[in-house]
């Protein structure tokens, strides 16, 4: 099986790639790549910043929801801490973090760009907390959002996705 994070490193720079295509939803193998990285690279003094990517049609649609359905509540709590720790290794990089959004942007993977330093994105971006219609709560990153982008767009971000739009461009 193919590893499901791979690092480039171009100078001081690091593309971290989540190779999970086409959607690099979330599963414990790529948790523990991104936990492992990011601590990796927080000791490593040449990094300067690095960028987030996503391999396939995808930035990251968030969690492989097959892996939950088998969770007792025990195994569900590691599997959200561990989920936790590695969005919160990546928020806490002593260097810049990127995130390059392509396409979806969902969920955990919402919340991993949150957790970013500077999201850039493809016109074709679309960012949500899907889960939230059905009641299940965001618990990493979420409260990243609010002072972002404001509480009122926020909230409305939470129940439909945020897409992004093409810059208007000067008629000549």
């Amino acid at each position: 099986m193919a590893a499901p994070l791979t690092l480039q490193r171009v100078g001081a720079a690091v593309w971290c790639t989540l190779e999970r295509p086409p959607l690099n939803l979330f599963e414990p193998t790529l948790i523990q790549a991104v936990r492992d990285a990011f601590t990796e690279l927080a000791a490593d003094r040449a990094t300067r910043v690095a960028v987030i990517v996503g391999s396939g049609r995808a930035f990251t649609a968030g969690m492989d929801v097959r892996i939950l359905r088998d969770l007792d509540t025990g195994r569900a709590r590691a599997l959200i801490t561990s989920l936790h720790d590695a969005i919160a290794a990546v928020h806490q990089a002593p260097f810049p973090v990127i995130a390059a959004v392509n396409g979806a942007c969902l969920g955990a993977g919402f919340e991993l760009a949150l957790a970013c330093d500077m999201r850039v994105a493809a016109a074709s971006a679309t960012f949500g907390l899907p889960e939230v219609r059905v009641g299940v709560p965001s618990v990493i990153q979420a409260a990243l959002l609010p002072p972002m982008i404001g509480p009122r767009c926020a909230t409305g971000s939470t129940r439909s996705p945020l897409r992004t739009r093409p810059p208007n461009r000067a008629r000549g």
